[in-house]
């Protein structure tokens, strides 16, 4: 669960897109799309194609490197400026330790298989006795 949402499987993620920015693009800004799901939840997506060496492999390789941030409000294009400008570890991944906590949720997803990294900002005690009384009262 993120962000009091279950996704189910990276094409829930992908629905939720609502901004993209394809990290070979020097200085450019990213697309907004029109989600396919409409909900509380927004996901912004920078995405890189997988290295091809060949004609060949430009021909068959449709494999990306993608990082999701999510967020309970809109994506801006200062998020997405924001999270192509992290450092940038093997085969694109932005999730990494040095990650800003103003920065979680995010997701990696390395284009293969079916392992996604996940990482959530620590919620406190106090955040959660104060976010169940609110939904308590709110009955």
């Amino acid at each position: 669960m993120i962000l009091n949402h279950i996704f189910h499987g990276l094409e829930d993620i992908k629905n939720h897109v609502e901004m993209s920015l394809y990290k070979g693009w020097r200085h450019g800004k990213a697309s907004e799309r029109q989600p396919k799901v409409s909900c509380e939840i927004h996901v912004g997506e920078m995405w890189m194609p997988y290295p091809c060496f060949d004609w060949e492999d430009s021909l068959n390789e449709n494999r990306t490197y993608q990082n999701y941030i999510l967020r309970n409000r809109p994506i801006t294009q200062e998020d997405m400026q924001r999270l192509s400008e992290l450092k940038s570890h093997a085969n694109e991944q932005r999730l990494w330790n040095d990650v800003p906590e103003d920065m979680l949720p995010m997701i990696y997803y390395e284009g293969d298989g079916k392992e996604m990294i996940v990482a959530v900002r620590k919620v406190t005690l106090q955040e959660k006795i104060t976010s169940f009384l609110r939904r308590f009262l709110s009955i």
